[in-house]
């Protein structure tokens, strides 16, 4: 998170962290903007750190370039993957935890992991496993 302006995440994400019991709020004082369409409740506690946004990656990331962002965190699947289908992401990192979900919805499609390259792996503490990727511009013919 140190080497990040502000951080863009769906509204699933954002209710999730938010929701989380006795926990701190994860960002500090990074600018925190939360894409929605619907809306959501931002806590008087999150105020002033959290803002609403709705529009393509391109718009959300030029407004957040207005106010001198320049390296952003984005998080949530949907959200990611919006973000890498417009050729937006350069760099990835997943953090794989072995919990069985079942078949759940995977991160990213067969056309998403084509655009990604691996280029580094290490173990965590209790089996977990960071993967770090590099992402491939959008083709133009997409």
């Amino acid at each position: 998170m140190s080497s990040v302006d502000a951080i863009v995440m769906g509204r699933k994400t954002f209710e999730t962290v938010r929701d989380m019991e006795g926990a701190p709020w994860p960002y500090g004082d990074l600018p925190v903007t939360v894409l929605t369409e619907k809306g959501v409740v931002v806590p008087e506690r999150l105020r002033g750190k959290v803002t609403l946004a709705k529009g393509a990656p391109q718009e959300i990331l030029a407004n957040l370039a207005k106010s001198g962002v320049r390296d952003v965190y984005v998080d949530g699947g949907q959200t990611i993957r919006k973000f890498l289908t417009a050729g937006l992401l350069t760099r990835i990192l997943v953090s794989e935890v072995p919990v069985t979900l079942g078949d759940g919805v995977p991160l990213f499609s067969a056309q998403d992991l084509s655009r990604l390259k691996e280029v580094s792996s290490r173990k965590l503490e209790g089996g977990m496993r960071q993967v770090t990727y590099t992402a491939r511009a959008r083709p133009e013919h997409e």
